[in-house]
């Protein structure tokens, strides 16, 4: 395996380990995907893998038909939530990536008694740290002769 895979891999564990620290902390959620814009899953809590990429197919999807349809209004599509018979199912902008210009959204399932308030509150609060976990700052060359 190269390093790169293991670097990927590493990072796709730290972004799971942080959906599921949101989940943990977050009462009456279920699950979370972070997809990219093309809707692949990045990352995920406890959901199995085969369902989490369909979750992030549908959130990038409706989040894309959501930002088509809202384009003419001034700013951008930030959150879509739906309605569901077993809860809420809400998705955010999740920002670019500063290293690979990738677009990302959150999305987060939960069951009805969840406040809504709450878990906007933790999504965004998730989304802002995300750049302290992801982004690693290049060395320059002295730094890497010094360390």
């Amino acid at each position: 395996m190269s390093t790169t895979s293991l670097t990927a891999a590493a990072a796709r564990k730290q972004l799971s380990d942080l959906l599921d620290g949101l989940i943990q902390r977050t009462p009456g959620t279920t699950y979370a995907v972070l997809g990219s814009n093309d809707g692949l899953k990045l990352a995920r809590s406890s959901q199995p893998t085969a369902q989490a990429d369909g979750t992030a197919a549908t959130a990038t999807a409706m989040f894309s038909l959501a930002q088509g349809h809202f384009k003419d209004h001034q700013g951008g599509t930030r959150q879509i939530a739906v309605e569901h018979d077993s809860g809420n199912f809400f998705v955010m902008s999740a920002g670019v990536s500063r290293v690979d210009g990738l677009s990302t959204i959150l999305a987060v399932d939960t069951a009805p008694d969840a406040d809504p308030g709450l878990v906007g509150h933790e999504m965004v609060s998730f989304i802002n740290g995300l750049d302290e976990h992801l982004v690693t700052e290049a060395r320059n060359r002295r730094d890497a002769v010094s360390g």
